[in-house]
């Protein structure tokens, strides 16, 4: 099951071009979760070139098996990987129409991939589906000394 299967429209579309970046990011957040494992190491276990991975990274689409590979090495089915895409691209969605202030019928895949901040939207989006456990701890405040009488 690939985006193609995923996404109206197909991989030529609009929508699915956007499956894939979003795929893409949700990859490199499921590396960095398990490990900061490099694209180097998961191509291995998909048994693909690293440069391979990269493309799909940024946005290539993978077949079905390599779709299916991708999901086991993270533990997950091909449903469970889909359904992460697919959150994903919806609070993409969303917060492009809060950002240009359209209503959320209106904003069309092609206007949101004409968006100068539609990566930065997208990385948000997955990190927020997949979380990120790389989050930096806040420096703890120090308190105030109380001043000598």
């Amino acid at each position: 099951m690939t985006r193609a299967h995923n996404a109206s429209g197909g991989p030529d579309s609009k929508e699915g071009e956007a499956y894939g970046l979003v795929l893409g990011q949700v990859i490199a957040q499921l590396r960095k979760q398990h490990g900061n494992m490099t694209q180097a190491e998961l191509a291995r276990r998909l048994g693909i070139s690293q440069s391979m991975l990269s493309k799909i990274e940024s946005g290539k689409q993978p077949d079905a098996y390599h779709f299916s590979q991708i999901a086991q090495v993270f533990g997950l089915d091909v449903q469970q990987l889909n359904a992460q895409v697919l959150d994903a691209m919806q609070r993409a969605q969303q917060a492009a129409a809060a950002v240009t202030r359209q209503p959320k019928a209106s904003s069309g895949w092609g206007e949101l991939l004409a968006l100068a901040g539609f990566v930065g939207l997208v990385m948000f989006a997955v990190a927020a589906v997949v979380g990120d456990d790389a989050k930096p701890t806040p420096e703890p405040v120090p308190e105030p000394k109380p001043k000598a009488p």
